[in-house]
């Protein structure tokens, strides 16, 4: 295998136009394998083939016409790069034409080439007429046909025209693809191969992809090892952008892995069974409009049971271009902006299809309602406004970088970390660590949250008015519940480094929190300050303070701790408080003393300040910790 640009074609069209027999042509090799579908001359399935064209190596995706086989035209319509509309000639426009194509523009396939077959059983001027209806027909969908060219693969006439239009658009998509960096394929086939086990194929979406590496198989999150690679038979050691391949996987069953399951890098993809949508049109399926329908939503290569919740009930049986949500009967994986189908819950027609703004949505509730501006902002946005409206939505979730640049349309991991440092330095969004791991927070939320706490703060100290705030060893269970256990401690400390709330004395309370005392309490208080400062630096136990009885004991013991907060009082140690005034004394007065004297032991100190020993080394070593003094030796000298 070279390593020409590659892309994926697939062919589209009603049953009977000649598609399988145009692929035929064009490669050589016929892509009905299935021996029902040799012996009864219709494609059922999907079909690979292959050509070199032009400087492009081009792989052919053959999908069956059959309305009962929708399901896998849908499969194989995914990830094509260019689509081949077939239109018979002598017969025209028919049911699944108009289904085919209405699908690969749900799909976001932009350019097709037109292809009229069966070109020798007609003339140039019913061909005209045929040409006629099908440009009128594609003017309807967002769908653009590159080319018109008319062929016969029983005479040869207009291969060689098509082979050049297929090269020319092929060239234009390999320069224009979208820059994801990181590996993604849809599983489209899975088989066991003697010797070598569990082989899947499918058409890769973007990225590269190496012998031996490990990636992530979705719906189920298995990490597996990639024995083997091959593309339509040869051998690689390596891939790399859009291409058919096949990959061998270590110790995994054929049973492990179906059609619909998607190989990954790991990090980017994640389970949900909740997605936001834009839905780019729908039909009702019934003669009623329903905001709620039942339905099966294609995706990838995998379909699934889901139900559809409008914005709001339309008021006709044609919807375009609004919001929606789908919940879908189980886990799926998807990513931003990634294309979809949706089909009637018995799957015999297509209704429309969309985007996906939200990988992983939140149920729509009155109390939780849909989020209008960071779903417009996904629609929209930026990349980097994309980014932080993921983050905002996310809340108090973990979550890597890369599965932030997925859910975000970003090219890889390192891009989406790189914009997560412009957020941070911009102040829009938060990081807080613990323990090696990091939590994003959106600085909405952070404010939001500040202003509840606040608010629980004021009424909590209203109602418990002797008590001087939350001790900081408590403070921690104020955190949300929704914030993960190890990053509980690392949000208690931003709010208080922050000042979004004041830190006293090991007590939070709201900033600028004075709190407001009854009558009596205020007395009480105003009687066990002048009792500290009568007692001087020979201070009062609690246990000693006159004004205490055995009724108010709670009481004082809880004005002591609101008048340190207050300042009021100075902690000195254990059961030790000195009057606030007394203590702007004690540091006058030494500092003093020793600038003139020199340096001060205990029992100078006891000497100084007429008190006792018991007070004396409690209160030398309080000088020491608030760096008025140090100690050196048997004396203290000034710290400074």
């Amino acid at each position: 295998m070279t390593d020409a640009p590659t892309i994926v074609l697939g062919t589209a069209g009603h049953i009977d136009h000649g598609k399988s027999r145009l692929v035929d042509a064009l490669t050589g090799t016929h892509p009905d394998r299935l021996p029902e579908e040799k012996s009864r001359g219709m494609t059922i399935d999907l079909g690979f083939a292959h050509a070199r064209i032009g400087e492009c190596d081009v792989s052919f995706v053959d999908v069956p016409g059959h309305e009962r086989f929708i399901h896998n035209m849908v499969a194989g319509a995914t990830g094509v790069d260019l689509a081949l509309l077939v239109v018979a000639a002598d017969d025209s426009v028919m049911p699944q034409t108009r289904e085919h194509a209405e699908v690969l523009a749900l799909l976001g396939v932009e350019r097709c080439i037109v292809t009229l077959t069966k070109m020798d059983l007609v003339d140039d001027e019913w061909a005209d007429a045929v040409e006629a209806e099908v440009r009128e027909f594609l003017d309807t969908l967002e769908l653009t046909s590159v080319a018109v060219v008319r062929t016969s693969a029983e005479t040869g006439r207009g291969l060689d025209e098509l082979r050049q239009a297929i090269a020319g658009v092929a060239t234009d998509l390999v320069r224009a693809r979208p820059p994801y960096g990181w590996f993604r394929m849809p599983v489209d086939r899975s088989f066991v191969v003697t010797g070598r086990g569990t082989v899947v194929t499918g058409s890769v979406a973007h990225g590269a992809l190496e012998r031996d590496a490990e990636v992530e198989l979705w719906p189920a999150g298995q990490r597996v090892r990639v024995r083997d690679l091959q593309t339509h038979n040869d051998d690689r050691t390596s891939s790399d952008g859009r291409m058919r391949l096949a990959a061998n996987l270590a110790a995994v069953g054929k049973d492990d892995v179906q059609r619909g399951d998607e190989l990954a890098t790991p990090g980017y993809l994640t389970p949900s069974t909740r997605l936001d949508v834009w839905i780019e049109r729908v039909r009702m399926p019934g003669k009623h409009t329903r905001q709620n329908l039942r339905l099966r939503l294609h995706m990838g290569t995998m379909d699934v049971l889901a139900e559809l919740q409008l914005l709001e009930r339309p008021e006709e049986r044609n919807v375009r271009r609004v919001f929606a949500q789908i919940q879908t009967a189980e886990p799926v994986v998807a990513t931003w902006h990634q294309r979809f189908v949706l089909r009637d819950e018995a799957a015999t027609q297509t209704l429309g299809g969309g985007r996906i703004l939200r990988p992983r949505g939140r149920r729509w509730t009155r109390r939780y309602p849909p989020h209008l501006e960071g779903l417009e902002t996904l629609r929209e946005g930026s990349p980097r406004a994309r980014l932080e409206e993921v983050i905002r939505n996310d809340g108090w979730g973990v979550v890597s970088d890369a599965l932030l640049s997925s859910e975000a349309g970003l090219r890889d991991a390192d891009e989406a970390a790189r914009l997560v440092r412009s957020l941070l330095d911009k102040g829009l969004v938060v990081a807080l660590e613990s323990g090696g791991q990091r939590l994003l927070v959106h600085r909405g939320q952070l404010d939001a949250l500040s202003e509840e706490l606040a608010q629980r703060l004021t009424g909590w100290l209203a109602a418990n008015p002797r008590t001087p705030g939350i001790a900081r060893s408590e403070w921690v269970n104020w955190m949300p519940r929704a914030c993960p256990d190890r990053h509980r401690s690392a949000l208690s400390d931003w709010l208080i480094r922050e000042d979004r709330v004041a830190l006293l004395d090991g007590r939070v309370v709201p900033v600028g929190h004075a709190g407001a005392l009854g009558k009596e309490d205020q007395q009480l208080l105003e009687t066990i300050l002048d009792e500290f400062h009568a007692g001087a630096f020979q201070p009062p136990g609690e246990d000693a303070l006159t004004c205490r009885t055995p009724r108010n004991a709670r009481r004082v013991r809880e004005l002591i701790e609101l008048a340190v907060t207050r300042g009021q009082l100075c902690r000195v140690a254990n059961g030790i408080w000195l009057h606030a005034q007394r203590w702007e004394e004690l540091v006058t007065t030494v500092t003093e003393v020793i600038r003139s004297r020199g340096g001060l032991k205990v029992a100078d100190l006891r000497t100084l300040l007429n008190s006792s020993r018991k007070y004396v080394v409690p209160l030398a070593e309080k000088l020491d910790a608030t760096g008025v003094t140090r100690r050196v030796g048997d004396e203290r000298v000034l710290a400074k």
